[in-house]
């Protein structure tokens, strides 16, 4: 008769010791996309300036802000700073405000990684934060309860998001593409996934809730809307 402690052997051994949960540190797991805005509504009303929801949607969603950052500040006609100095404080204050107690992983990735590490799966994330910074939000936020390797995708690779991207951090944790899972929040993100060949499931929030996500595996508002072993096992994960 097995034992529950052999049982919990064979599952961690199983088909998601083969597999990778990769996911959004900025978006997915901390609504940083929300922060972004906020700070840069705060910069651009230092020039009485008035930044709203749409014009943020229709500017800033590219998961990289020096790539959004020149035509934006242009069509919001800013004049106060550059774009490469915008950029440096919105990165700032965003890593200051992730730090700051009141931050807490999304309760949601939470259940979806809990379920990952109980199956052996190996769990990563990618962030728009310099690796400093990314690496020390995550361990401010406890992220090596889970095992999390933390890759930032700054300041040098200004192209992210690009199926590349996920392809080097499948090889970082030793897994084939095709068994990885990313969990991505945009429709940028989820292209570049799926170009990866990987399983994408997306988490929409207030800025990209409209966006076309054909080819993803699930779209969802919340993470903890769907149950996560359930869907492990339709996707063979």
């Amino acid at each position: 008769m097995a034992t529950a402690k052999n049982e919990e052997q064979e599952q961690a051994e199983g088909t998601s010791a083969r597999s990778a949960l990769l996911f959004e540190m900025d978006s997915v797991a901390l609504g940083a996309r929300r922060i972004r805005y906020e700070v840069l509504a705060s910069i651009l009303k230092e020039q009485r300036i008035e930044l709203t929801p749409i014009l943020f949607s229709r500017y800033c969603l590219h998961p990289a802000p020096s790539i959004y950052m020149p035509a934006f500040l242009a069509a919001m006609k800013y004049t106060a700073a550059t774009p490469e100095q915008v950029v440096d404080r919105l990165m700032g204050e965003t890593t200051s405000r992730l730090m700051q107690k009141t931050t807490v992983i999304s309760d949601g990735l939470i259940k979806w990684m809990d379920a990952a590490l109980a199956r052996g799966a190996a769990i990563a994330c990618a962030s728009m934060l310099p690796q400093a910074s990314a690496e020390g939000v995550a361990a401010h936020l406890g992220f090596d309860r889970w095992g999390v390797k933390v890759f930032s995708a700054a300041p040098a690779d200004k192209g992210f998001p690009h199926a590349e991207n996920w392809l080097r951090m499948a090889k970082a944790v030793g897994r084939n593409p095709k068994r990885c899972l990313a969990v991505v929040s945009s429709m940028a993100t989820t292209k570049t996934a799926l170009a990866a060949m990987m399983n994408v499931v997306v988490v929409t929030d207030e800025f990209t809730e409209y966006q076309d996500f054909c080819g993803a595996n699930l779209v969802c508002n919340d993470l903890k809307e769907v149950k996560p072993d359930e869907f492990f096992d339709q996707v063979s994960f």
